[in-house]
């Protein structure tokens, strides 16, 4: 009969922690892994879409047309990463595209800093400040400032406008004039790596649906193309507050899987195509949602 060897009680309490642990693996879930220690690594960098607005320059008034805002741009937007945009280039044909483009490029953090300092220097970044003393037809520029989660929104009447006025003889006007050249000066970098512009691509637009079709051109006769969505335009978004005294003026919202597909209908149209829908004729003025505009990507 074999002879039994007798362990040392130190050898035998290791044995049994060891088959422990063993059991302890074996009821673990099938094919887990122990998990690594965390390795401290630098905060992820922001999103672009979580970036927010730093200033918006717009236009309002001024002596125009009724309909001639609804699918204007702003003239530059900048968001505190760093990405600048402008309204892209308009290709000299006639009639232009129904969808105008959008220009981004990017100066990244270094730059949008530089921006932020210039707009404290214009003192934008207080209330107060604006020129809007001039007569309605010339127009106001509006700059409309986010530091901090605080807005603050300045005007200046007929920027840029009329004899011996590009800052009106006003100190404020003139910093503010001078910013918004840099902004839009594709040249100027904000002292970041140079950065050229890329086409932008909206995932969202901003569309007014005005019953009757586009007033037409002989010398420019365009087919008339049918509405792609499923919604029919005498039922699209809700009627528009103001209407700008047009009867029957709609607006609304096409983004996600609509926006896709309506792209290629958009990349079609003409300022001057008329579009059907349900039997009825329509005009559409279509403006890209930039972000964090009610659905911009």
């Amino acid at each position: 009969m074999p002879s039994r060897v007798s362990l040392p009680s130190s050898v035998a309490r290791v044995g049994l922690i060891g088959l422990m642990a063993l059991f302890a693996a074996a009821c673990s879930a099938p094919g887990a892994s122990p998990s690594p220690s965390p390795t401290p690594s630098a905060a992820p960098s922001p999103s672009p879409a979580a970036a927010v607005l730093l200033i918006k320059i717009s236009s309002e008034g001024g002596f125009i047309g009724p309909t001639a805002t609804l699918s204007a741009l702003p003239t530059v937007v900048v968001y505190s990463d760093g990405r600048i945009f402008t309204p892209g280039a308009v290709p000299a044909i006639y009639p232009g595209p129904l969808v105008q483009g959008v220009s981004v490029r990017n100066v990244g953090p270094v730059g949008a800093r530089a921006i932020l300092d210039a707009i404290r220097t214009a003192a934008l970044d207080k209330p107060g400040g604006g020129d809007p003393g001039v007569s309605a037809d010339v127009g106001t520029t509006v700059f409309a400032v986010v530091i901090d989660g605080q807005a603050t929104t300045t005007r200046f009447g007929g920027m840029g406008g009329g004899p011996g006025r590009p800052g009106g003889g006003n100190p404020a006007s003139a910093a503010a004039l001078d910013l918004l050249t840099r902004l839009t000066d594709p040249t100027e970098t904000w002292g970041s790596a140079s950065a050229g512009d890329t086409a932008y691509v909206p995932s969202a637009f901003r569309i007014f649906v005005v019953p009757g079709g586009p007033v037409a051109d002989p010398s420019a006769p365009q087919a008339t193309l049918a509405w792609p969505l499923n919604t029919s335009l005498d039922a699209f978004g809700i009627p528009a507050v103001p209407d700008r005294g047009i009867s029957g003026l709609r607006t609304g919202i096409v983004s996600g899987a609509d926006a896709a597909a309506l792209a290629p209908f958009l990349r079609t149209a003409t300022t001057l195509t008329p579009v059907t829908s349900e039997g009825q004729t329509y005009t559409l003025y279509v403006r890209p949602l930039l972000p964090a505009e009610g659905g911009g990507g």
